[in-house]
């Protein structure tokens, strides 16, 4: 110890009066600088690691923000699809009647009447919204039955495939006035009591007559997709396909002719 205190006093000494020390002290460096680095290699490989997890740490907090994001946005864009739909939908509820002098309503279907012998479903507007029994009620293509039920809040609409429906209707190629029936299918219906000889081919249009007062004339109900005829039978058998959407629509419209309340 004494002998190294000695030399390193010495070399300060020399370092100090003398230039040429320089040259040594960088020659010696080269062989020190290992030493050091292994030295501070403990202490860089705890700063490295720290560093390396606090950025691990880091990026998972950003995924995992960026995943709730992502779920924000698609469940945004899933709602915006649903809204084009609608406003799509609505656009041709309102394009549908644009010719015809009466008022309308817009509607949502809100259930379906599980009974299989009946063809009728459950509207979200009610007596509250003026709905009465008899109601006209439209789809975007078509008519697509009458109200027979009216609540507070809701109301009961009777599909014109219903068994137990009957719409009056004229061919609007000729103006032929008929009867036509639902059969429980919803894409079928039957024109009745028409004559055998009678002006009837298939795409034929039927629109509503006006008669019996309880459907406003001109509103298209189905096109005629089959005619049979029995040289025995005094009438024709003829079918119809409704132009309503009757499993698929949703979004309907009530008609308010100038007079109703």
């Amino acid at each position: 110890m004494l002998a190294a205190a000695i030399f390193a006093f010495a070399l300060m000494a020399l370092d100090a009066r003398f230039t040429q020390v320089d040259f040594i002290r960088q020659s010696l460096s080269y062989l020190v600088s290992p030493v050091q680095s292994l030295i501070r290699l403990p202490s860089d490989m705890v700063e490295w690691s720290s560093r390396t997890f606090a950025e691990r740490d880091e990026l998972l907090e950003e995924n995992r923000s960026l995943r709730s994001q992502l779920l924000v946005l698609q469940q945004k864009a899933q709602q915006l699809a649903v809204f084009q739909a609608e406003n799509q939908r609505l656009r041709q509820l309102l394009d549908a009647t644009p010719r015809f002098d009466a008022s309308f309503l817009t509607a949502e279907m809100i259930s379906v009447d599980p009974d299989p012998f009946t063809q009728q479903v459950i509207i979200n507007r009610g007596a509250q919204d003026g709905v009465f029994v008899g109601q006209a009620v439209l789809d975007a293509t078509g008519l697509f039955g009458q109200v027979i039920q009216v609540n507070s809040l809701s109301s009961r609409v009777l599909l014109v495939a219903d068994a137990n429906h009957a719409v009056p209707v004229q061919i609007n190629r000729n103006g032929m006035r008929s009867i036509v029936v639902g059969t429980g299918d919803l894409s079928t219906l039957e024109m009745e009591y028409v004559p055998d000889t009678a002006d009837v081919r298939i795409g034929d249009l039927l629109i509503t007559s006006g008669l019996a007062g309880r459907f406003p004339e001109g509103y298209p109900v189905a096109e005629v997709i089959a005619i049979e005829r029995d040289r025995g039978e005094p009438f024709a058998r003829i079918r119809a396909r409704p132009l309503a959407q009757l499993s698929r629509s949703r979004n309907l419209l009530l008609v308010f002719e100038r007079g109703d309340e």
